[in-house]
Order: structure tokens, then sequence, then C-alpha cells
């Protein structure tokens, strides 16, 4: 069997389900795992871990000097600029959230993420 994401061979008794799929277990797991930017307990734990340790990952560092040097960016551009896809990104920058390091906001219809410091934009 192969996984109807990502096309791996996947034995049968290390195959999932989900919404009518054949997964394996890292695809399944992105899809049933999707953090949230808005979870106050996460904000307390990483607050608390970040001061032991800055444990940002590399890509979590090139969001974050992507967002310093360019300002509010859309999720499409920072994707782009950084060849992620949408859920890595999302994952990335949900621990960025969490740590107070960055945050999004809505300009119209359009969401931009920018520095959680950030006074010239709305929180």
């Amino acid at each position: 069997m192969k996984c109807d994401k990502c096309a791996v061979e996947v034995s049968s008794e290390d195959k999932f389900e989900h919404s009518g799929q054949t997964l394996c277990e890292d695809c399944y797991l992105d899809v049933v795992t999707i953090p949230k930017t808005c979870d106050p307990w996460a904000v307390h734990s990483a607050k608390n871990t970040s001061l032991i340790s800055d444990g940002l990952t590399a890509k979590q560092e090139e969001i974050l000097d992507l967002i310093k040097k360019n300002g509010p960016l859309t999720a499409e551009e920072i994707c782009t600029k950084l060849t992620l896809d949408s859920n890595e990104f999302r994952r990335n920058f949900a621990t960025l959230r969490h740590m107070e390091l960055a945050r999004g906001f809505k300009r119209g219809n359009q969401v931009y993420y920018t520095l959680f410091s950030d006074p010239q934009e709305g929180s």
C-alpha cells in the first residue's frame, strides 16, 4: 500500500485511515495535529521554556528573520521566500506565536504575520 498523501510504501499494520484516505503515520499526524496559535497553556509553557533556552529551530529562526527584515508578510509570501509548504509554516509559526515572538493580524480580508512587539499593527 502507498500513502495517499506522500506516496511512501506503508504496511497494513502501519497505515491510518482518515477522511477516506490511507495515510502513513507522518501524514496522519500532520492532518490530525494541526497546532493552534491561540492556546494559553502553550503560551505559558513556551514562555517558561524560552527562559531556559532559546529553543528555536532553524526554520523558525528563518521565519522570524524574514519578518524582521521585510515587515508584515502574508503566509504565502513567507512560504514562497522560504520554500515552505503551508503545513510546515503553520507548525513553525505556532511556536513563534506561543513564545510571543511573532503574531498574525488582519488587514482587510488578508492575514499578515509580524513581530509580536510590532506596535504599528492592530492586535
